[in-house]
């Protein structure tokens, strides 16, 4: 079985200010594009999250805290898997939809949404993996460990989905 872990808990400090995840993207906070893909596949789910007001946007999912850089964030949501895989989502991905995490949940893993020259997340990581993801410090993500892998498996997608939301501007 596959567990969904929905990275949140980012300091977002290319965005300014204000949350990136609360600001609205068509017509709903960003955060909730993301979630409601998650939902719609009927895996388990949780959300690592570091701010109370996000959490509060995420009443479906388990909530896992963490204050720090991603890779302390992604070794607690793996630290509450219990299943045999973990598909890590980033919740400033507003375009991923189901279908496309259901791909990656059914292939062999690990696994890695590609756009023919790059591996992004999302991501399915096998627990054979989670010991080497734990290791990785600041804001290193799990592909600095996918990249050494020669097993991995790339599902290829439009750029399009793959799209994230990093400053103001990339919401328009």
């Amino acid at each position: 079985m596959t567990t969904i872990v929905l990275l949140a808990a980012g300091a977002s400090r290319r965005f300014g200010s204000t949350c990136k995840l609360q600001a609205p993207y068509w017509g709903k906070p960003l955060i909730r594009h993301a979630a409601q893909a998650i939902l719609a596949t009927g895996l388990p789910a949780l959300a690592v999250t570091a701010d109370p007001a996000v959490e509060n946007l995420l009443p479906e999912f388990r909530i896992v805290r963490s204050i720090g850089p991603q890779s302390q964030s992604l070794r607690a949501g793996l630290g509450a898997v219990d299943d045999d895989r973990a598909l890590v989502v980033l919740g400033d991905m507003p375009h991923v939809n189901a279908a496309l995490l259901l791909r990656l949940a059914a292939a062999p893993a690990p696994a890695a949404a590609s756009d023919g020259d790059r591996i992004t997340p999302p991501a399915s990581l096998p627990r054979s993996m989670f010991a080497d993801i734990a290791r990785l410090s600041g804001d290193q993500g799990a592909g600095a460990v996918l990249r050494t892998r020669p097993d991995l498996h790339r599902v290829h997608v439009d750029t399009w989905l793959l799209r994230d939301v990093d400053r103001p501007d990339d919401l328009y």
